[in-house]
């Protein structure tokens, strides 16, 4: 009695989890979608905003972006040039702080760091 006891809770909670795990599949589907969408709106707002297109655009913001990323890990000195400059923050030079705050880079970056995090816990 005992047995069929545990192997009926067993079979509700796979059944419980099973739902579960597709709920949160679905959840991450849309959620992908809306960061892809997220990102295509911000780059044609930074297209429009700063009058680039096409790869002077993606230069500017790959350029930016490895300033960024220099920035972050500590690696760019002060004797660095380009790290002198007094705009340091952006994803497009002349862009404000609160334009990088909500750039598709630091999308990119949360993202990253997020697969990062669950590849780690498996």
């Amino acid at each position: 009695m005992a047995t069929s006891s545990i192997a009926d809770k067993l079979a509700k909670l796979e059944t419980k989890i099973a739902k579960r795990e597709k709920t949160i599949a679905d959840e991450t589907k849309e959620l992908d979608k809306d960061r892809a969408e997220y990102n295509k709106l911000y780059i044609m707002l930074l297209s429009d905003k700063y009058k680039l297109s096409g790869k002077d655009l993606f230069s500017a913001i790959e350029s930016d972006l490895d300033e960024l990323e220099k920035l972050r890990d500590g690696v760019v000195s002060e004797k660095d040039p380009v790290s002198s400059s007094s705009e340091k923050v952006g994803v497009v030079k002349g862009a404000s702080a609160d334009t990088a705050r909500h750039s598709f880079p630091h999308t990119f970056t949360e993202v990253n760091e997020a697969e990062q995090k669950k590849g780690d816990n498996n």
